[in-house]
């Protein structure tokens, strides 16, 4: 399931940055991808409907890359 969602995740970003899936990567930084802070932010309401749980506020300005998308995906699925 999770490499599902992360596959459906890298659609999204990849949708908002106006790239190819194949040119998103862990470390690829959402900046570099073109991903501003708004689009950011309908990234995480994006996560947040697909798993029905809310994205700890705190968290929001500590993300900058995939990498950290991800890990925060898995630690909200851990904790449903």
């Amino acid at each position: 399931m999770l490499a599902d969602l992360k596959d459906v995740i890298v659609e999204k970003i990849a949708e908002l940055g106006e790239i190819e899936p194949e040119e998103v990567s862990d470390d690829s930084s959402l900046r570099d991808l073109g991903i501003d802070s708004l689009m950011a932010i309908e990234l995480v309401v994006f996560i947040e409907k697909k798993l029905q749980r809310s994205f700890p506020e705190e968290k929001m300005g500590t993300i900058q890359t995939c990498a950290d998308v991800f890990r925060e995906v898995e630690l909200l699925v851990e904790a449903a």
